[in-house]
């Protein structure tokens, strides 16, 4: 049995999660539509960044005969390879660019990935781990780099590789942890020939460097409520309570030390009655000025910047849904946009979304850094609505406040204060998850850019399951404004 740099990866996260992994295989859960659009999206960042390696030779096949056609390519002279392989000692990797550098006669590593930053508990061991398996089968290897994703990048026309991308020297850093490696990949190949799993306590490596794919199967043995589920219950007081025998939420005696949040979000958990501060709630919206405006936004945010004037990862607002309300006892309106072409959407949803939301009135929304940094943005590249946008933050009101700031507290929130939570909570006959196939924004993210923006054959379906979405997230703000006026 092999390990290659995910792999290891693996192993310096959760040995466990290494063990399942190469013993297990059959208890992963099937890959994600969003955690595939996040591999396509590296293939993408990784073909543009080839492009800063003209003439270089593509290895097509992998494990040994991958190798034998990475050493043919030598053999013939070619400099640059991509996806050049190794295999040796159980170990094996497939390296994005491996450049020939004449002057030092020795090869350089190229890693591409698509984050903007280099992330030192990730990369770091990923490229020490290639430089080690290469070493071992005979490459002399110079220097180490990483390829980011240059976040100050703004598209203009055709994507200009050498102005996306920002190639950082990590040589140091990769050789400083190369004693770490080196002593760690024995321990990993021997842990995959054990015949049973470690024995791992779940902690932070559930969710660091990134969200375990194992971890409903690590946590199913934990109650239904936990102290798991304490808004940013720290590490340390999680031992505390595991070291008292405590697991359920409401088994934490009143004693324990515990932030205010924390401590509002186990006394309703404990008297199963919620905490409602009407006077509160009522001056919060008794400072709300008609006509209201409930508004909310659709975003895209590629990492190759579709449009130009816009950025890597920038989102691109290509929907809104917005109620209305002109006064207190009049009907409430809806108006919506949706781009359905292939063209920067932001004029059009502005032009449109101008025609509906006048000079005075409070624009309701949930989350407001959100919605309002997507204002700043789009202000700054079409100026000439700048003076609008400028006044819809002025006049914004975040509805969420409410409950983040505990003026409203029930015990099925969980501490939390996401629309998706609250809503079936205060209005149990609307829940996203009645939705036909978008009930999240992530997914709506994603098939807007699959099916509507690439014409797919679902265009007409996906159109219609992204108005509903969308204008389910400002209906049940509109609904959550009455119930809580009629509380207060």
């Amino acid at each position: 049995m092999y390990i290659t740099k995910s792999n290891y990866i693996d192993y310096i996260q959760c040995r466990k999660l290494l063990w399942n992994r190469k013993n297990n295989k059959e208890i992963f859960p099937e890959i994600s539509e969003t955690k595939q659009a996040i591999f396509d999206q590296g293939n993408e960042v990784e073909s543009y960044a080839q492009k800063l390696f003209p003439g270089g030779k593509e290895i097509k096949n992998n494990f040994q005969e991958g190798q034998q056609e990475t050493k043919q390519h030598i053999e013939n002279g070619e400099k640059i390879l991509f996806q050049a392989t190794a295999m040796v000692e159980n170990l094996m990797v497939r390296s994005d660019i491996l450049k020939y550098n004449e002057e030092t006669k020795s090869w350089d590593i190229f890693e591409v990935k698509s984050s903007t930053e280099i992330k030192e508990e990730q990369h770091i061991p990923d490229l020490c781990f290639q430089k080690i398996t290469l070493e071992k089968d005979g490459y002399k290897i110079g220097k180490t780099y990483l390829i980011t994703v240059n976040s100050e990048y703004v598209r203009k026309g055709e994507i200009e590789p050498e102005k996306l991308f920002t190639i950082n020297d990590i040589s140091d850093q990769v050789e400083n942890y190369r004693s770490t490696a080196e002593a760690n990949i024995p321990k990993a190949l021997k842990l995959i020939t054990q015949a049973e799993d470690p024995t791992v306590e779940i902690g932070k490596q559930c969710k660091n460097p990134y969200e375990c794919p194992l971890k409903n199967v690590c946590w199913n043995f934990l109650p239904e409520y936990s102290i798991y589920d304490l808004k940013k219950i720290s590490e340390s007081k999680i031992r505390t309570l595991k070291n008292l025998g405590i697991l359920k939420i409401t088994d934490i005696p009143d004693y324990f030390e515990l932030t205010e949040a924390q401590t509002t979000q186990l006394q309703v958990a404990k008297t199963g009655t919620p905490i409602i501060n009407k006077d509160t709630i009522a001056d919060e919206l008794n400072n709300l000025d008609y006509p209201l405006y409930f508004l909310d936004y659709e975003t895209y945010n590629p990492a190759i910047p579709l449009f130009d004037g816009t950025r890597p990862y920038q989102q691109i607002c290509f929907q809104y849904s917005l109620h209305v309300l002109k006064s207190q006892n009049s009907e409430v309106e809806h108006f919506e946009f949706l781009q359905t072409e292939q063209e920067n959407p932001m004029k059009k949803l502005l032009s449109s979304l101008r025609q509906h939301i006048g000079e005075t009135g409070s624009v309701i929304v949930w989350n407001r850094p959100f919605e309002s940094g997507r204002n700043k943005e789009m202000a700054e590249q079409n100026p000439e609505h700048a003076a609008f946008l400028e006044s819809l933050n002025n006049r914004m009101f975040d509805l969420m406040t409410i409950f983040r700031n505990r003026h409203y507290v029930h015990p099925q929130f969980r501490g939390s204060h996401s629309l998706k939570i609250v809503l079936p909570v205060l209005a149990p006959e609307l829940s996203h998850s009645n939705l036909e196939e978008i009930q999240q924004g992530g997914i709506a993210s994603l098939h807007w850019f699959k099916h509507v923006f690439k014409n797919s054959p679902e265009k007409d379906r996906t159109i219609k399951n992204l108005l509903e979405y969308c204008k389910l997230d400002t209906w049940a703000m509109v609904v959550i404004w009455k119930k809580l006026n009629e509380l207060s």
